[in-house]
């Protein structure tokens, strides 16, 4: 999308709508350089099932449901399970309900929030909440408050006044310092390295990317393609019936696209694992490696120690590679937005007219 922005315009004149599809690249590497903050993310989550009151959790389930009172929270919250869906100001104002005035922990309101936004992101979700929180940005938190509703909303959205006071003069919660370590981890190189491609090798499709055929897995020559639904892609535990089955869309669709681009069958399956769905499409294919674009942080990444080692028993490789847009950036997710956003300028005015992206007109592989 920039690339092609670039190609046509120049920065400083599309500058706001580049920053915007470079956030979700800046929480990505964020993310990808802590990962122990997904970890602690996903722990927390756990504990508060597993130890919170009744009450708590009997609230919980109810302002989620719709039913907390506050009527056009309640909406939104409605909305949300219904459609997938929340415009952005919406997902800020009801994650700051839910933390700074409801007072329940942020972990379970993403959780809420990842289990049913069609667009759910490890990193743009659980950094996003933990903005909202006060905990991303030392000494800054987002409140909600009506005044912000009453400019911002329809009057059709605000018709139901019904506990509106409860916005007024929100004070925001103040979290003890007991995070796991901040401090950035180095990143994996994953560069590509067409040499170590000896014999047949298959091209794995996953829900962290769904364009294999652009950029630069596009010049392999795989003799197969697969994806796969299960608990560790499509059907996690939680998930609403909407955003399983928009995955699963978007897999069917990334493999029909990959059959064209790549003149190869592929095969989307259901299975009980990912590991060991890879293992079996692995071992029918004969294949010596599987390969794929790496995933990010989160719930697929997670599932890759068991994937190499069911892969590496049928005598098959894993090889992950990072697109050379997310080689780039990443390093630069080191503290705030805008000092990366000033990093980022470079390497975008390094990138225009670069080949980087564009399909190139031949294959490589055995």
């Amino acid at each position: 999308m920039v690339d092609a922005a670039l190609e046509r315009f120049a920065l400083s004149t599309v500058e706001k709508f580049v920053q915007e599809v470079c956030w979700r690249t800046y929480w990505k590497g964020w993310l990808e350089r802590r990962p122990q903050i997904w970890r602690q993310y996903l722990r927390n989550v756990r504990r508060f099932n597993a130890v919170s009151s009744p009450e708590l959790l009997k609230r919980a389930a109810e302002v989620c449901s719709g039913r907390s009172g506050v009527a056009v929270m309640d909406r939104f919250a409605r909305e949300l399970c219904e459609t997938g869906y929340l415009h952005n100001h919406a997902r800020m104002w009801w994650a700051s309900f839910w933390v700074h005035v409801e007072k329940l922990p942020w972990q379970l309101g993403a959780d809420f929030f990842f289990r049913h936004l069609l667009d759910a992101d490890p990193a743009s979700n659980t950094l996003g909440w933990r903005w909202v929180a006060g905990l991303q940005t030392r000494g800054k938190c987002y409140l909600v408050r009506r005044s912000n509703l009453e400019r911002h909303c329809s009057d059709e959205l605000l018709a139901d006044a019904t506990g509106l006071d409860r916005l007024e003069g929100v004070e925001p919660v103040v979290f003890q310092n007991s995070e796991a370590n901040l401090d950035p981890e180095p990143l994996q190189d994953l560069k590509f390295d067409w040499t170590a491609l000896l014999g047949r090798y298959g091209l794995w499709i996953h829900a962290d990317d769904l364009a294999p055929e652009i950029g630069e897995l596009s010049k392999a020559r795989p003799c197969a393609l697969a994806a796969f639904t299960s608990h560790s892609s499509c059907r996690q535990p939680g998930l609403s019936e909407l955003r399983q089955e928009r995955l699963e869309r978007l897999l069917s669709d990334a493999v029909d696209r990959a059959d064209r681009h790549f003149q190869c069958a592929g095969e989307v399956s259901d299975t009980e694992s990912m590991a060991i769905g890879l293992a079996e499409w692995a071992q029918r294919q004969k294949l010596r490696h599987v390969i794929a674009f790496a995933p990010f942080v989160g719930s697929i990444a997670d599932a890759i120690p068991a994937i190499r080692q069911s892969l590496d028993r049928e005598g098959c490789d894993l090889l992950l590679y990072r697109r050379s847009w997310d080689r780039d950036l990443f390093p630069h997710a080191l503290r705030g937005f805008f000092p990366f956003w000033k990093q980022a300028r470079q390497v975008l005015r390094a990138r225009k007219g670069s080949e980087a992206l564009k399909r190139p007109s031949q294959r490589l592989g055995p």
